[in-house]
C-alpha cells in the first residue's frame, strides 16, 4: 500500500509542534513561542578587592584565592629575598616591639643592600618587588634609568633595597638627571602643584621610587633608606638633603619628602624638591 505524503514527513516533524486548523479550514503547524532565556549568575562570583594589599580576586578559584595569598604575605611582611651575592652597605637594629613593655624590648637586625647591575638575578628580583610597589602606588611602570650606565650624567642611577630575616621589606629606586633645565622643579606641598619657574638647581638625583611594606611601616625605615642613599650615591662624598629630588609624590610619599627636605618659602608654604621623569 502506498503511503501518503503526510504519513512519510510525519516522523520527522518535531514533538513539540502543533497542528491546528487555518481559517480556510486546512490545518496549519503552530509553533510555540519562544521565550527570551535569562542567564542567573549568582553572587558570589564577584570579584573581591582586598581592604590591604589591593589585590582583586575570586574567592571561589583556588587559583585566585593562592595567587592572593602568596601576593598579600609579601605585601605585608617583604618579598623573599635570598640572594647569595647581595651588597650589604650597612646593616643597624631598630626595636620591632610595638606598644610592648620596654622592659620586653625586642631588636631587630636591617641590612641595606645596593643592586649590582651586573647581576640578572638581583635586577629581576628588584623588577618583581617594583610590581607590587607600583600597584599599592598605583603608578605607572618607572623607567628603567637605574639599570643603565650612562655617561653624559654626572651621578648614576642605583636601587637599594632593604632586607629583614630574608625578606626585601623596603625599596628605594634612584633615577639619574639628565636635563636639570627639563627636569628639577619646585612642588607645594599643599595643592601638590608644579611650579613652572623657577628650575631648582640643587637637584642632582631623583628618587622614582621609595617604599616600605605594610608591617614595617612607622619605624622611620623610609627616612633610614634616604640617608643611606646620600652617604652611598658618590664614592667618598655625601650628599646634601636638597640634592634629592622626588617624583611628584602621593599623599603618603608628599609627608615623608615634607619631612625629609621640604622647605618653608618666605610665603609660609611649604616646597618640595621634585623632578618630572622622562
Amino acid at each position: 500500500m502506498k503511503r501518503s505524503l503526510r504519513q512519510l514527513i510525519s516522523p520527522l516533524l518535531s514533538q513539540t509542534d502543533v497542528e491546528s486548523p487555518s481559517k480556510d479550514g486546512n490545518r496549519e503547524l503552530k509553533r510555540p513561542k519562544k521565550v527570551q532565556s535569562h542567564l542567573s549568575i549568582p553572587s558570589k562570583s564577584k570579584s573581591i578587592t582586598c581592604k590591604v594589599c589591593g589585590m582583586c580576586y575570586y574567592d571561589y578559584f583556588e587559583k585566585d584565592k593562592s595567587m592572593h595569598e602568596k601576593y598579600h604575605s609579601s605585601f605585608i611582611n617583604g618579598l623573599t629575598w635570598n640572594l647569595s651575592d647581595e651588597r650589604c652597605i650597612t646593616t643597624f637594629n631598630i626595636d620591632s616591639s610595638k606598644g610592648r613593655p620596654k622592659s620586653l624590648k625586642t631588636l631587630t637586625e636591617v641590612r641595606i643592600s645596593m643592586i649590582d647591575k651586573k647581576s640578572s638575578r638581583q635586577i629581576s628580583k628588584v623588577d618583581e618587588l617594583l610590581k607590587m610597589v607600583n600597584q599599592e602606588l598605583n603608578a605607572l611602570p618607572a623607567a628603567e634609568w637605574w639599570k643603565m650606565d650612562h655617561k653624559d650624567v654626572d651621578i648614576q642611577g642605583k636601587a637599594f633595597v632593604m632586607i629583614i630575616e630574608n625578606k626585601a621589606i623596603g625599596l628605594c629606586i634612584i633615577d639619574p638627571i639628565q636635563d636639570l633645565e627639563k627636569q628639577c622643579r619646585w612642588m607645594l606641598y599643599k595643592t601638590q602643584k608644579i611650579i613652572p619657574q623657577p628650575t631648582n638647581k640643587l637637584i642632582k638625583v631623583g628618587i622614582s621610587r621609595i617604599w616600605v611594606c605594610h608591617n614595617w611601616r612607622r619605624h622611620g625605615l623610609a627616612l633610614k633608606l634616604l640617608e643611606t642613599v646620600l652617604s652611598n650615591m658618590v664614592y667618598g662624598i655625601t650628599l646634601n638633603k636638597n640634592n634629592l629630588g622626588f617624583s611628584q609624590p602621593s599623599f603618603a610619599g608628599g609627608l615623608l619628602a615634607k619631612s625629609f627636605n621640604g622647605v618653608v618659602h618666605k610665603s609660609g608654604e611649604t616646597l618640595i624638591p621634585v623632578y618630572l621623569e622622562e
